[in-house]
């Protein structure tokens, strides 16, 4: 079996290995003692009931346990953000669908509403187009009714005038009777 053993510098902190020297052949009393000055001056002594040391524990251990409570805080407010996160981002989805929905609708009502809008243009068009050919219609039925009343007025006259004619005619008639019928008397 390798043993590593680890060195300890003046700081309490690990800085190199070192093998097992039994496992070589070497002698474990020369080695030991070589590294035992060796690791006099890195290891520091140990720790003894001294207030100093046992005060830097309880600070150690409080700031551990701290650090531990904070983990513990921040693993809740890191679990509370995600889902809060999730609810956005849910909400966010919802109101885009909704979004997209009203769109989608709003694109609709307004090409149907285009479509209404020319339709109602094209019947407006062709509405102005009837009423022009009527409106042309009762022009030209005017001008029929205008030269028709010229026209009547003209063989009213006419009409006039051959019965002033033929009652002229007539009293010519009547007088030139009655002066036959004297005559006959003579």
């Amino acid at each position: 079996m390798i043993s590593i053993s680890y060195l300890a510098n003046s700081e309490g902190g690990v800085m190199q290995k070192e093998l097992n020297p039994e496992l070589f052949g070497e002698k474990k009393s020369t080695s030991n003692h070589a590294s035992s000055h060796r690791r006099e001056g890195l290891i520091p002594p140990p720790p003894s009931n001294d207030p100093t040391f046992l005060n830097t524990d309880r600070q150690i251990f409080e700031i551990k346990s701290q650090i531990m409570s904070m983990n513990d805080q921040l693993s809740k407010l890191t679990a509370a953000l995600n889902e809060a996160n999730k609810t956005s981002n849910g909400k966010f989805e919802r109101v885009q669908q909704t979004q997209t929905r009203l769109e989608t609708s709003h694109n609709g009502l307004a090409m149907e509403a285009g479509q209404k809008i020319q339709q109602i243009n094209a019947k407006l068009a062709e509405r102005k187009a009837l009423d022009a050919k009527i409106q042309e219609m009762v022009d030209r039925h005017n001008n029929v009714i205008k030269s028709f009343e010229v026209r009547l007025n003209h063989m009213q006259r006419l009409l006039a005038d051959k019965e002033n004619q033929m009652a002229a005619s007539q009293a010519a008639l009547n007088e030139a009777k009655m002066e036959i019928s004297r005559l006959k008397r003579f």
